[in-house]
């Protein structure tokens, strides 16, 4: 199928059906389903923003010390690191003694044509991902995932952009269901939304009174269904065959399909500890500035209170201080520990912050860090499947619109290129991948990988020129005159 009638089926399937829905708007129904859920999102986001007093504390002091926010920003950047990567695998087959041959000499036919197409697979997923800015889109959603314990991805055709997009949703106005005996499948997705109410008159021809109007999606495998105002406006086959997101538990909850936010054993210490550090700075107020009782005096405006005050009082006038007596709390003592508990239940140690209080080398530095190491390698296993998914729905949805002929990426394995965890030594890198290649213990495509390269196919392809170009310009004018100096010595 071309483009261009892949666009007309597009254009044709999205015709409005001008229907009220049945049985009244989704909406509503929408709103107030998994209300928990979107409540739990709704102080996350506010906690991570710094609202951590639900209640006023009557005139004292309120510090607020966000940690909340800092342990989020800093999984995210161990998380993501420099970017992420992206490689294509040809299809896996069984290891016999006919492929052992073909691997030995010179590649077959099939062989070739399954590394082409994943080469274009590969070039299909960068592409995407410069088009959408999906580091910008990765973050985003990997912010979200950390602060309410979800994110969603949403991959579908543009047909005004004339291009695939993939947007980072709002996990709040994401409703899905999902097989009973296999919870990584879905099985029905509803999306509610809000569309300015002039945006949807254009698109939809829908008019309602306010200035936003509410959109709800629903999407299965096989059928598509769009309610815009309470008006079904879109009711009919699913035209990417498959179903549109990619749904990301931060931490996976056991027994739940949702995840489980950074914040849920950070938000009661965090705020425990503003509490104190709160009372704190009220103590050293309340020796900067004590109270001042003055009896004998009718008016009190005159007296000024504060440093350099000099008071003229009546005879018979009495000026007294509450000064702090008694012993003074271990309020420090406790704070300290607080701080603690902080780092040790979000598994982010103080050296994460950048205050070890010693110099530490390289293994040093790794083992101090174990803990925010092994939280973000969990979060890896649980990103690097939902990302091979986003690339399989890229693919599927580029074959239904026809940017591509259909079955050209079956089989095909992608894989997610990880940036390291920790400062690498680059030179030590080279090295060690050099020797590796030289070895034949690891292939020229790997090791670019390992390094950071983005396409290894497009760079061996840039270096084999260059090498050609040199070949042939050493051919034509033959080898550098040597220096004088250097033939003499």
């Amino acid at each position: 199928m071309s483009v261009d009638r892949g666009m007309f089926r597009l254009a044709s399937w999205l015709r409005p059906t001008d229907q009220p829905a049945p049985g009244g708007p989704r909406a509503p129904l929408l709103a107030s389903a998994d209300s928990a859920r979107r409540r739990r999102y709704a102080e996350y986001l506010a906690f991570y923003e710094g609202q951590h007093f639900p209640r006023g504390r009557l005139g004292r002091t309120q510090l607020v010390v966000n940690y909340a926010r800092a342990i989020v920003d800093k999984g995210v950047s161990y998380l993501l690191g420099r970017g992420l990567g992206f490689a294509v695998e040809p299809p896996a087959a069984p290891w016999d003694a006919q492929r052992q041959r073909e691997a030995m000499g010179p590649p077959s036919a099939a062989l070739a044509a399954d590394e082409a197409r994943a080469a274009a697979a590969e070039a299909l997923l960068y592409q995407v991902y410069d088009a959408n800015d999906l580091d910008a889109v990765d973050l985003a959603a990997a912010t979200t995932a950390a602060i309410c314990g979800d994110a969603v991805f949403k991959v579908f055709w543009d047909p005004r952009a004339r291009r695939l997009r993939v947007v980072a949703l709002d996990p709040a106005g994401f409703f899905a269901r999902w097989q009973g005996d296999d919870p990584a499948t879905l099985v029905q997705v509803d999306l509610l939304y809000a569309l300015a109410a002039d945006e949807a008159r254009a698109r939809y021809g829908v008019a309602a009174r306010g200035e936003q109007v509410e959109v709800v999606e629903t999407w299965t495998a096989t059928r598509f269904r769009l309610e815009v105002a309470g008006w079904v406006v879109q009711d009919g086959p699913n035209p990417y065959g498959v179903i549109p997101f990619v749904h990301v538990p931060n931490l996976p909850s056991p027994g739940s399909p949702w995840g489980r936010s950074d914040l849920a054993d950070v938000v009661p210490l965090n705020r425990e500890l503003n509490e104190r550090l709160s009372d704190q700075a009220d103590v050293i107020r309340y020796h900067a500035h004590p109270p001042v009782v003055f009896r004998g005096v009718e008016a009190h405006e005159g007296p000024a209170v504060g440093p350099g005050s000099v008071w003229d009082l009546p005879r018979d006038a009495d000026v007294k201080l509450l000064e702090w007596h008694g012993t003074p709390p271990a309020v420090l003592e406790y704070i300290h520990t607080l701080l603690r508990a902080l780092y040790e239940t979000s598994e982010t140690p103080r050296t994460a912050f950048g205050d070890s209080g010693r110099l530490l080398s390289g293994v040093a530095l790794e083992t101090e860090l174990r803990p925010l190491l092994q939280r973000t390698l969990r979060k890896r296993v649980v990103w690097s499947a939902a990302l091979r998914r986003r690339a399989q729905l890229l693919w599927a949805v580029a074959e239904a619109v026809g940017l591509a002929p259909p079955g050209l990426f079956a089989g095909l394995r992608p894989r997610v290129v990880w940036p390291p965890l920790l400062p690498q030594d680059e030179t030590r890198l080279v090295e060690n991948n050099v020797r590796l290649v030289a070895a034949g213990l690891r292939s020229h495509r790997t090791a670019m990988e390992v390094l950071g390269v983005e396409s290894p196919e497009e760079e061996l392809a840039r270096v084999r020129a260059d090498r050609a170009r040199l070949g042939a310009r050493l051919e034509r004018e033959g080898p550098a005159p040597t220096p004088r100096s250097e033939a003499g010595a």
